[in-house]
């Protein structure tokens, strides 16, 4: 693993600092030159990851200051956007606004270039932040689940957008987005599967390899039929997809290690 490129991506896609700046510049709008993004695929799990260690850290300290339940899950929600600058979130937004408008794929498109928000877009957002809101809160009465939803949900939503880099052309003629999908490959599905993977293991000592199983396959699960839907109205995926395709797969791990936590 490459640690500039690594550390690019932890820039780009994470309000974490990283020390560094995107070394090839910047465009006239001010957005990272595509010299920057291109190859950086294969580590975006590995930034997931990073947000979750530092969730999971965060959830720790919590739990020592014997915070509320509600506050706590209200906090890790606050800190799970946050940690992203809102990137993957707005992309939400934006694709809710387009799909959901029910127009033509090329009208879809325009819409989700549109720097506002529609009803779509704040709908779908608030109706995101209360799942996982009430996702994480409840998932705080089981330690071991919990701690695995918050350390892998982030890596495995990310793997799930590698899937959609890869597997899906690009929508549009241009776009941050796809120098993404330009500089991916098949390969990529598999070398973006090894940390999250390695981490799993390593977390199946301390949560179970039950925890893990479901949390994992959830995530994955969510992201890959979210990449689809989007594919079906899109014939294609673009940035902001991408982001969604994120979103969706965090909520969707989250739900349904809920709903799994309720048969044990």
């Amino acid at each position: 693993m490459n640690l500039g490129r690594l550390l690019t991506t932890i820039s780009y896609v994470t309000a974490l600092p990283t020390g560094i700046r995107l070394n090839a510049g910047f465009s006239r709008d001010g957005q990272p030159a595509e010299e920057d993004l291109a190859g950086l695929t294969p580590y975006l799990p590995a930034a997931g990851l990073l947000i979750g260690t530092v969730l999971l850290a965060g959830s720790g300290l919590l739990e020592q200051s014997r915070c509320a339940s509600l506050v706590h899950g209200a906090l890790l929600t606050t800190a799970w956007l946050c940690l992203t600058g809102g990137l993957h979130f707005d992309g939400l937004m934006d694709t809710a606004d387009g799909i959901f408008s029910h127009r033509s794929r090329e009208r879809m498109l325009e819409i989700m270039q549109d720097s506002r928000v529609g009803n779509f877009g704040v709908l779908t957002g608030v109706t995101a932040l209360l799942l996982k809101f009430a996702a994480i809160t409840s998932l705080l009465d089981n330690q071991p689940l919990s701690w695995a939803a918050l350390l892998l949900i982030p890596a495995w939503s990310r793997y799930a957008e590698v899937y959609a880099i890869v597997r899906f052309p690009y929508a549009r003629e241009e776009g941050k987005g796809k120098i993404f999908h330009e500089t991916s490959g098949k390969a990529d599905l598999l070398t973006a599967a090894l940390l999250p993977a390695a981490a799993g293991i390593g977390a199946a000592f301390l949560s179970g390899p039950y925890a893990i199983l479901v949390v994992s396959g959830a995530t994955i699960a969510a992201g890959i039929a979210a990449s689809h839907w989007v594919n079906r109205h899109l014939a294609g995926q673009t940035g902001d997809t991408y982001g969604a395709v994120v979103e969706i797969a965090e909520c969707g791990g989250l739900i349904l290690s809920v709903m799994a936590l309720a048969r044990v």
